[in-house]
């Protein structure tokens, strides 16, 4: 769709291999095509605007990445030598590959008709023909699918993406494609996935791409990747040691399940929205976890926490760094700023309601929106909360608190509460009263958005003795004791072979 009336149309490109004389506008030669500064113009017939027009270019795709990810063109063995051949976009990244309009906010509608070796099946998103045993097409004419994700090609051996035929999930039939003996597939659980879309749908509308979902195990650089319709997950989620979720391929699925609604029907406004689609693919993760598998939630929680420390951008850094120097920041404080803390201020359905107001539709939204939407849910003023905990420069300092607990004499007891660094940064949290034996324990609240970074409260003297304190033991808040000792801390969503430790069979 053209914007501008004109002679001439550019584009973003960052193709390197162009060949000029390809150029072509609806079907006819162009007049003159130039590449300079990742932009491509291509000139011939006037134009108005609102015009859609066709342009084709012949480019080479190099056989390269961003960094060490698989963003661009890669090829991956798996354990059992098999390739991986990955044709990736990014967000703002669909200009690698061809020229693109690369703004976050922008959707489409792809036709990917792909050439290759007899032996490779090919999955994109969209509805798959196979035209022939070395030619298939993917058409993808759904409203709804942001270049982010959408743009994403993937080859393997046909004889490594066993179809395993899962039921249906919500509205859509799934199909999980994994190595013979690989253990992913049967590692799943279909009734539980089956009863999260559903959930899902109940409050975001219908599935949003058709009536399919694939799923396709991989040797992938993420955890997963949640291409429309056509998740990519990496094959050794079952198999990670330390896994930080307790149910690690379970919760991966979940999370790329919510992207389906949350960053692909509903995507991002901007490069530097980021955060809310990560952090709400999490907290829709855990909050259908919360509802079935409690001990699940207090480990997705115990996750987010440990993903916090040591972040080294706030959730929308200031500093507008590229966006794969700081991804990685957004997994632990995004869910636990943007929803965890807000719920412990109002109510998981206020903060679900709100969601509900955002997704179901094909729109991009900011930040902004999502707090804007929060605070009409929930009645909250929101503006020195985002300002102390969601906007800044530099590494954030999550606070720090001390706690003194003194019996009383009689009945009432005190506790003592001061925020020690960052008190700006506010919240609501508890202090765990804990006895000698294991049920002898009594949460206080502490609400330091309301009544200030520094309180003494007055709470009914336990029926125990109090033997110790434990700051936030509902993991309600990124405050953290003042004599905690840092760990080091484990990238939230790079597979076990993007980090160099993937497990032994």
């Amino acid at each position: 769709m053209v914007d501008e009336a004109g002679d001439c149309l550019s584009l973003p490109f960052r193709g390197e291999r162009f060949d000029a004389s390809s150029a072509q506008i609806d079907g006819a030669p162009a007049r003159s095509a130039r590449h300079a500064d990742e932009v491509l113009t291509v000139c011939g017939p006037g134009h108005h605007a609102g015009d859609t027009l066709t342009l084709a270019v012949d480019v080479v795709v190099p056989l390269q990445t961003v960094s060490a990810s698989q963003v661009g063109y890669s090829i991956t063995l798996d354990r059992d030598r098999n390739p991986f051949y990955y044709l990736v976009s990014w967000v703002g990244g669909c200009d690698r590959f061809g020229p693109c309009d690369n703004r976050p906010d922008q959707f489409a509608t792809y036709t990917f008709r792909v050439t290759h070796p007899a032996e490779l099946m090919v999955a994109c998103p969209g509805t798959i023909t196979k035209l022939s045993e070395t030619e298939t097409r993917c058409e993808f004419t759904h409203d709804g699918g942001p270049t982010y994700s959408t743009f994403g090609v993937g080859a393997y051996p046909a004889a490594a993406w066993v179809p395993t035929d899962m039921g249906m999930w919500g509205s859509a039939r799934v199909t999980v494609y994994d190595r013979p003996g690989n253990g992913l597939a049967e590692a799943l659980d279909p009734a539980h996935h089956a009863a999260f879309v559903r959930w899902l749908e109940e409050r975001f509308g219908p599935y949003p791409f058709g009536d399919e979902l694939r799923v396709l195990t991989a040797p992938t650089y993420w955890n997963g990747f949640e291409h429309p319709g056509n998740i990519v997950l990496d094959d050794g989620l079952h198999r990670v040691l330390r896994p930080s979720y307790l149910r690690n391929a379970q919760h991966v699925l979940d999370h790329e399940i919510a992207h389906q609604w949350a960053g692909d029907e509903t995507t991002l406004a901007d490069t530097y929205d980021f955060v809310w689609k990560e952090a709400m693919a999490e907290y829709l993760t855990f909050a259908f976890e919360a509802s079935t598998e409690e001990a699940a939630a207090i480990r997705t929680l115990s996750a987010w926490k440990s993903f916090s420390r040591g972040a080294a951008y706030f959730p929308v850094p200031a500093e507008r760094p590229p966006l794969f120097d700081y991804y990685g920041d957004v997994y632990g404080p995004g869910p636990m700023i943007l929803f965890r803390q807000i719920e412990a201020l109002s109510s998981r359905d206020q903060v679900l309601a709100a969601l509900a107001t955002l997704l179901g539709e094909p729109r991009a939204i900011s930040v902004d929106d999502v707090l804007a939407a929060l605070e009409t849910s929930t009645g909250l003023d929101l503006g020195a909360y985002a300002a102390a905990w969601i906007h800044g420069t530099g590494a954030p300092v999550w606070p720090t608190a001390s706690v003194t607990y003194t019996p009383g004499a009689a009945e009432t007891s005190t506790l003592a509460v001061r925020i020690t660094s960052a008190p700006e940064r506010r919240c609501k949290f508890h202090v765990a009263l804990r006895g000698e034996a294991a049920e002898d324990v009594v949460n206080v609240a502490v609400d330091t958005f309301r009544d200030g970074p520094e309180q003494t409260l007055a709470i009914a003297t336990p029926p125990f003795v109090v033997t110790s304190t434990l700051l936030d033991p509902l993991a309600e808040c990124l405050v953290y004791p003042g004599t905690a000792t840092r760990t080091e801390r484990r990238h939230p969503w790079r597979s076990e072979r993007a980090l160099g430790h993937a497990p032994l069979p």
